[in-house]
């Protein structure tokens, strides 16, 4: 099968034949109809990365497809020709933490995301059955590889524990902030304030749920009391730079909390005497569970949620090094999605 394979970093993916996939019990075999490119995929394909990858990985995380084969016991549950979608996660199924809908946690984890197994940038991926989800008919393929990063910004709006009435403030409008704007919104709450140092995704942030776009300089204090009565009730760090934990903690009200969703990769440092005279709760979030995918894949459904407007390009095999590569610098981009069929 085809697949983009990684070698080592300062190198282009490589397009090229890999050995097909063998299907286990209790696994499912996809022909990947979309994948997105995360930002994680940038991060781990970098020099120094903290978690480098191992030359000939296959990566790729955020996928869905059509069911191709079915490994023994999956049967039941799944058929041949299903759409669905799948955490990107094979952890051993019968753990606490898999029992749990948290396979992220098993000790047993096999991840698409680090290529410990074929991700989906590949026309193939195998799955597990107790990670996947079938796709409603009125879900389209687009956002079945959205219903991921969807999951991620869910996971982050239940982390911060808000109330129904809660003033929130997202740091960033990268794809990670743009989840936890949609998410936030739909599960209600009431003022959502959106900041970047560039404007350029403010229109979408508003599109996605966001209340008001306001640039990240010193006036965002005095603009967010301005719109919301008061500071916020939670700030969502969605960014990954040193210094944004340090904005968060700054602008977070007393007894609030502060949500660290940023991958950032280097030494970072805050005050913690400000954070300590507020009582923040700092909570740092990874990943979901399969109730997030549930959530996202149900929001979907009922069209509460409209993330396609993040989808800014669909490319082939073809042009997947080069877009790839493109993406570590600054664009007009926002999600790629790959089509290994196009």
């Amino acid at each position: 099968m085809k697949a983009a394979v990684f070698e080592k970093a300062g190198e282009k993916f490589q397009v090229r034949d890999v050995p097909d996939l063998k299907t286990g019990p209790r696994q499912i075999k996809l022909k990947v109809k979309y994948c997105g490119i995360c930002g994680s995929d940038l991060h781990m394909t970098e020099s120094g990365a903290v978690h480098p990858l191992a030359a000939g990985s296959v990566i790729g995380h955020e996928f869905c497809g059509e069911i191709v084969e079915l490994g023994e016991g999956t049967g039941r549950d799944f058929r041949e020709g299903q759409r669905i979608t799948a955490l990107p996660y094979m952890g051993c199924g019968h753990c606490k933490q898999c029992l749990a809908g948290q396979p992220v946690w098993c000790a047993q984890v096999r991840s698409h995301a680090t290529g410990a197994v074929c991700g989906g940038f590949a026309e193939y991926v195998v799955v597990g059955a107790k990670e996947s989800l079938p796709l409603p008919d009125s879900v389209s393929w687009e956002e079945g590889a959205l219903i991921e990063p969807l999951a991620v910004g869910l996971h982050g709006v239940s982390m911060a524990a808000l109330r129904a009435d809660a003033n929130i403030l997202v740091i960033g409008a990268g794809p990670v902030g743009l989840a936890v704007i949609a998410g936030a919104r739909a599960l209600g709450a009431k003022t959502i304030i959106a900041t970047a140092r560039s404007a350029q995704r403010a229109d979408l942030a508003i599109k996605l749920g966001a209340t008001e776009f306001l640039p990240n300089d010193k006036d965002l204090s005095n603009g967010f009391r301005r719109i919301a009565g008061g500071r916020p009730d939670a700030v969502f760090e969605c960014v990954g730079q040193p210094g944004a934990i340090d904005l968060a903690v700054k602008l977070a009200a007393a007894n609030s909390t502060v949500v660290v969703m940023g991958a950032c990769m280097q030494p970072d440092t805050f005050r913690p005497l400000i954070a300590t005279n507020k009582a923040l709760r700092l909570q740092f979030v990874v990943a979901y569970g399969r109730r997030e995918f549930e959530l996202a894949t149900d929001l979907l459904a009922r069209e509460q949620i409209d993330p396609s407007q993040m989808i800014t390009d669909r490319i082939g095999f073809d042009a997947f090094p080069n877009a790839f590569e493109a993406l570590r610098t600054r664009s007009s981009q926002c999600k790629v999605l790959l089509a290994p069929g196009q």
